[in-house]
């Protein structure tokens, strides 16, 4: 069902998107055509239509790379996100890329499962003090905690962090930049963590077999499910034990 915005039609597919990019607080274009399926010709006119609406804000912020697609407060009511506005800052672009990416790799293959996005986890946590992974997987009736590593924390650092994850969640799945992918297999492999899972980052690479959001549209009965949508289910899930974990196994 497409809906509009003042005098411009958008489409259903349009808004879905837009509800992914809020959860991940912003995408870059390329992301966009691996999300859609499509090349970046269809991209730019679902960009078209959603800026006419002033429903996003397209940025290119660092010369050689694509541009930012960010939405606006304006996009995120059209969307029924309640998330805050998000301003882009040098230092986190890096880093929020390298999420979406692994969201899209989890998603292609585990389409069963539900990603619950880093904005929906501070909404949830009960203390400021306990660490925020950069999201969760639920499969299974399991929950995995996501987190991507760019760059290397001390031993002593990452020891505390998996020792709250692993007994918080049913596993942890690192993806991880080169320096860091050493430090963390080295920690993986005293055994203490008997399940976290340490792999490379994946790279998003466009592609044309109908996208990620068509797919997910056609699972959850004609629309998207945003994370921002879901029932509070982050600590009523019940946990029966420690075992390996399909998403772990294809990641």
């Amino acid at each position: 069902m497409a809906g509009t915005t003042g005098e411009i039609l958008l489409r259903r597919r349009d808004l879905d998107t837009l509800a992914w990019a809020a959860e991940q607080y912003a995408a870059r274009t390329d992301q966009l055509s691996v999300l859609l399926g499509c090349g970046p010709r269809t991209v730019q006119r679902l960009l078209a239509r959603l800026r006419q609406a002033r429903l996003v804000d397209v940025r290119r912020v660092l010369a050689g790379e694509p541009s930012w697609v960010i939405p606006t407060a304006r996009g995120l009511r059209a969307c029924g996100s309640s998330f805050g506005a998000w301003r882009p800052r040098l230092g986190l672009l890096s880093h929020v890329a390298a999420v979406n990416d692994v969201r899209l790799h989890i998603q292609a293959r585990s389409p069963d499962s539900e990603w619950v996005c880093e904005r929906v986890l501070a909404r949830e946590r009960e203390s400021q003090r306990e660490h925020l992974p950069d999201a969760i997987v639920l499969t299974d009736e399991r929950r995995v905690a996501i987190e991507v590593e760019l760059t290397v924390k001390s031993r002593r650092r990452l020891t505390t962090i998996l020792d709250e994850l692993t007994g918080r969640y049913d596993a942890v799945l690192y993806f991880c930049a080169p320096a860091s992918r050493r430090v963390l297999s080295e920690l993986s492999q005293t055994g203490r963590w008997p399940t976290l899972g340490v792999r490379e980052l994946p790279v998003s690479r466009p592609g044309f077999d109908g996208g990620l959001v068509s797919r997910f549209s056609r699972s959850f009965g004609g629309r998207v499910l945003p994370c921002f949508s879901q029932r509070r289910v982050l600590r009523s899930l019940v946990v029966d034990g420690p075992r390996a974990l399909r998403v772990d196994a294809r990641c």
